[in-house]
Formats: structure tokens, sequence, C-alpha cells
């Protein structure tokens, strides 16, 4: 190709300047140093027969750990942060796994970094492919310290560990627990939750089962005192509800007991459990409140039902004959649309004025009762009077509902309907209030 030319070197010393720069401005991360006290712990990690990684923390300049580095882990601890496949050490916690951030496991890692306490987490269910076989496992997370380092495992519970765990549920969310007693010792073992339900403080152990009785209101003493006698003597199970005075207040609880016998027929051990049955008999009792409160309004409604029917028939009596009245013969059918249920405001009349001629009337107030009875009868014999006294039909109910507007009940409303029949003329003549008007 020839010599370069001075020209050609002085453009490639240029490039290779510019080359150096780039080079020189762009490091490349420093490799992490493989030393003896890492290898060591790695090999320890990839012995350990559980899930388990070492964190040393990565601080802050302010002091605080912004993130945990992954010293050394064993195989399984990619899959358990959901990156199968994927090798934790000797990167970040947050880089390997961003997910983890304000999550329990950062935040029993901050704090067995700040206390010195060992952290377990809740278990959690995690899904494990066996033998081809996908199967659902219970894990537990718990972080130790170890130095300035943490220890970091996950603990697979057998079945024995996850009948425990669904005993202890169920103890919980049934809000029992059980409770035995050695009738031969006189000692007792009560789960944790009973405890709990009773108030007392697990360090002063059980009480003995003849000593229980003492834990109830007096009033409630003798019954469970009897149970307990015949349960030890005899051996008779027994199921007695019971109160209790915490600190929360009185507690419903429920004792259900039966015993064990020897060769011989005599009781040696007992075993039950108690109960808690506060919200129960709450709302028992709050069931029991509301049923009387009903029977008592039943009882009102009832007395200003009979009150009201009264009333009715004392301001207007059914006629069981017909009634002749200007050449006329009147005959009354009363079909209320709920007979024996409401009493209301239907009323009529039928009278001679004094001219000789007939007023009709048929009114109803809306609604029932006394309320309703006493509208009706000052209308209907307000409506009579002012006929009697030489007021038109039409006038007499523009005096009516200036009536009902001025009542001390100014939301009653009624209709009416008033018709006069003069038998002279033999001429009926009627008027209307929003009442549907005559056949």
């Amino acid at each position: 190709a020839g010599a370069f030319t001075s020209r050609d070197r002085a453009h490639l010393r240029g490039i290779t300047d510019l080359c150096a720069g780039r080079l020189r401005a762009f490091d490349a991360p420093a490799e992490r140093s493989a030393d003896a006290a890492t290898v060591a712990a790695q090999a320890l990690f990839d012995a350990l027969p559980v899930s388990a990684m070492l964190l040393t923390p990565v601080r802050a300049a302010s002091g605080e750990a912004e993130d945990f580095r992954v010293e050394a882990a064993t195989a399984q601890v990619g899959d358990l942060l959901g990156r199968t496949g994927e090798e934790p050490a000797g990167r970040r916690l947050l880089e390997f796994r961003p997910a983890l951030a304000g999550g329990p496991l950062w935040r029993g890692c901050l704090r067995v970094l700040a206390t010195g306490e060992q952290y377990e987490g809740e278990p959690f269910a995690h899904e494990e492919t066996v033998a081809g076989v996908t199967e659902l496992f219970t894990y537990t997370t718990r972080v130790a310290p170890l130095g300035d380092a943490l220890v970091v495992s996950w603990i697979r519970h057998g079945s024995s560990d996850r009948q425990e765990q669904r005993l202890a549920d169920l103890q919980r969310l049934g809000n029992l627990g059980w409770a035995n007693w050695n009738l031969v010792t006189r000692e007792g073992s009560w789960s944790t939750q009973v405890f709990t339900l009773l108030g007392r403080d697990p360090a002063d152990g059980p009480v003995r089962l003849t000593e229980v009785p003492e834990l109830a209101l007096p009033e409630d003493t003798p019954a469970l005192t009897r149970a307990v006698g015949e349960l030890v003597q005899q051996g008779r199970a027994f199921d007695v509800p019971f109160r209790i005075r915490t600190s929360g207040g009185i507690r419903h609880l429920r004792l259900v007991a039966e015993s064990v016998a020897d060769s011989y027929g005599t009781p040696v051990e007992v075993h039950g459990f108690v109960q808690d049955m506060t919200a129960r008999r709450r709302a028992e009792l709050a069931l029991v409140e509301s049923e009387r409160a009903i029977l008592s309004q039943h009882d009102v409604l009832q007395a200003e039902r009979t009150l009201a029917s009264r009333l009715q028939h004392a301001l207007l009596p059914m006629a069981n004959r017909p009634v002749h009245l200007a050449g006329l013969r009147v005959e009354v059918a009363y079909l209320p649309a709920q007979s024996g249920v409401h009493v209301g405001g239907d009323w009529f009349s039928a009278i001679e004025l004094p001219d000789g001629d007939a007023l009709l009337v048929v009114g109803d107030v809306a609604g029932h009762g006394v309320d309703a009875v006493a509208t009706m009868a000052q209308l209907r014999f307000t409506a009579k009077g002012m006929v009697i006294t030489g007021s038109s039909l039409t006038g007499a109910l523009a005096r009516l509902n200036t009536l009902l507007l001025h009542s001390r009940d100014s939301h009653a409303t009624a209709t009416m309907v008033l018709a006069r029949y003069e038998p002279r003329r033999r001429r009926l003549v009627w008027a209307q209030a929003g009442h549907p008007p005559p056949l």
C-alpha cells in the first residue's frame, strides 16, 4: 500500500487520541472480587439443604441501608424470588428483584439490621414442580443477623406443620381453643387461644378444672360447678354457656368437655374446647329486643285500630234496614278494600232537609286510623250543617276545603261528592270535589 504520508499520519494520530479518550471516559465496572471468604461462603451455601442467601447492606451517604448485596445463595433462591434459573449471588437484591422494595421481606431485613432481633414472616404458598408434578407448598421466610450481615432462609413446612397451621387457623377463625386436664396429676394444658378468650396471661398457666367455675360470673358459677362435678365423678359430658368479666367487658363463652376413663371406668383425663359466643349472643339479644319492640308496636297499632273502629261505628252507624226519605228508599252497602285490616275515613250520609229535599253525601279522607276518623267526623257533620243552613252544594265544598286547609293537620286531604234530590221536580243536583262522580 506504500508508506503513509505526513497528512495521513496526522489523521491517524487524531483518531487514536479520540478513541483513547472515549475508552478512558467509559471505564468498565470493576469485576466482583472473588476473595477467599466469598468463595468459602458460597461453598457452604451450596451444601445447605434449605433455600437461603447471605446479604450485606449497601449503605447510602447518610448511613442508611439503600440495598443489600447477595454475597452467597443456594440454587433454589431464584425460584422463590420469582426469577427462576437466574443466579442472585454477586448482585444487588433490588436489582435482582425490584418488586421486593417495600414488601414484607424488605421490611424484615431492615428491622433485623436495626434491632438485631430475628424476623419471621407470614406463611405463604409457593407452587413447585417435583418429578413432573406441580404441587403447592407452604413456606415461611426467616431473617437472622450474622455479624454485619443477614442470613435469609425459607423453611418449607411438612404435612405435620401444615396440620398445626390449619389447627391454629381453625381456632382463630372459629374463635375457640382446646383445653386438656389430667385428673390424676391435676395438671392442665391449654392452647394459646384459650388464654386469649379467658383474658388470662399464659405466664400464669392454666387453672385446674375444678377452679374453672371460679372464672365465671357469680350467677353462672353454680351451673358450671355442677357440670364439672358430674363430669369428674360420673364421666358425664357437658356443654355449658357461661359469662366472664374481662377488661373489654362481659364475654359470653361456651365450655364443651368430655372425659376419658381408665379400665375401671374412672375418669382420668378431660379434654374439650372453649368457644367465644359473645357476637352470637349479642345478635340473639338484639333479635329478642327487636321482636319485643315489634310486638309492642303491634299491640299499640291493634289498640289504635280497635279505638278507630269503635269511633267509626259510633260516628257512622250502619243502617240494618232501608231508610225512607223524600219519597226515596235508601240502602247502604259498605265494602272497604281491606276489610278488618285498616279503619279509614270513608263515610256517607243521607238525610232529609227541612224543605223536604234529600241530601246524599259520600266522602273519603286519605289515610287510616284515629286521625282519619276524626277528620271524617269533622267534614261529615260540617257538610250537613252547611247545607241545612242554606249553603249551596258548591259553596259548601269551597268552605269545607278552606276548613281542611286550616285544620290542625294541614297535610290531610279528602274527596267528596254532594247530591240534592228535589222530589217535587224529580231533579238531582250534584257537585264533586276530587271524588268519582255518582252513577
